[in-house]
């Protein structure tokens, strides 16, 4: 995988050597670093308007931004992490540790073009975006997540990127909304691993246990507050492990076995040997019009079509 970066401007001063390369767009500010200290720095940084960067520690280094005023309000970037953090205003001291040949991308958002971009479709980026709204320090998840080699590949064709005007703006802006979409992905999955970790291994067996309950009664109606009676659960945790464990929810999951013993009924068997209506009294269904329905939307077909 690519990971190689070039650049344009050399800077040096006491302690320190700096390889960088700006590209710009109306709402995307990018810098590529390679930077090599001696000595471990303390900076100064202000900036008055709010500030957004999305940064990826590529190699070897990392770096800490600790506000002026506000307690708690660290941001710190690892070296193989990417972060995306707000800040109100840039005010505050950078703490650069000593490195050799420490490679990282900062790419500096636009207020306007992040709130377009980072739809409210996610918990996690819905309180992301309030935060912003309020004036407070994000981080989107809460976290730092790993650069991952899709990742690298599209910020190594970002800084070689061939165009100029016009098409080169495009260019980057559609590179830069796959990286935060792929961010967007990692917070999501991290969200949806810790919620599983959080059913515990005594809740497992008895939702396992609810299956086979539900496979072998799919044909009964079954309230949700009976269902948590039985196995000895409450009913907000019986319905979150549920889909947790199974992908889809009780009603779902029996809607599901009761229109694949509908399929296996009338296409197992000779035409004539069930009627539509023995069909839908034997899956559970009274109503054979709502049968007739549910059949048709799973499969695509009427019923009536294997009769």
């Amino acid at each position: 995988m690519r990971v190689g970066l070039g650049f344009d401007d050399y800077r040096s001063g006491e302690g320190y050597v700096q390889l960088h390369r700006q590209l710009c767009t109306e709402d995307l500010d990018l810098h590529f670093y390679q930077s090599t200290q001696q000595t471990a720095s303390k900076t100064y940084v202000y900036k008055k308007q709010p500030y957004i960067q999305l940064h990826y520690e590529l190699d070897k280094g990392y770096t800490e931004y600790k506000a002026r005023y506000q307690q708690k309000s660290s941001i710190y970037t690892e070296v193989g992490k990417c972060t995306l953090f707000y800040l109100p205003v840039l005010d505050g001291y950078l703490y650069d540790p000593v490195c050799d040949s420490a490679i990282s991308c900062e790419i500096e958002i636009g207020e306007n073009w992040l709130t377009r971009n980072l739809k409210e479709e996610s918990k996690e980026s819905y309180q992301f975006l309030k935060k912003m709204s309020l004036g407070e320090i994000a981080v989107l998840g809460e976290d730092s997540f790993t650069i991952t080699p899709e990742m690298k590949q599209l910020i190594y064709e970002i800084n070689t990127c061939p165009y100029t005007g016009m098409v080169k703006d495009l260019f980057i802006e559609g590179k830069v909304m796959l990286l935060l979409a792929l961010q967007l992905n990692q917070v999501q999955s991290d969200v949806n691993q810790k919620h599983t970790q959080r059913i515990h291994t005594q809740d497992v067996s008895r939702l396992y246990d609810l299956k086979t309950l539900l496979e072998q009664e799919s044909h009964l109606k079954h309230t949700i507050e009976e269902l948590a009676i039985r196995i000895g659960m409450n009913r907000t945790k019986l319905q979150a492990g549920f889909k947790q464990c199974f992908g889809m929810t009780i009603h779902e999951y029996v809607l599901e076995m009761r229109m694949n013993e509908a399929y296996r009924l009338l296409t197992s068997f000779s035409k004539g040997t069930y009627s539509i209506e023995e069909v839908a009294r034997s899956v559970g269904y009274k109503n054979y019009a709502h049968f007739s329905t549910m059949f048709k939307k799973k499969f695509g077909v009427s019923p009536s079509t294997f009769i």
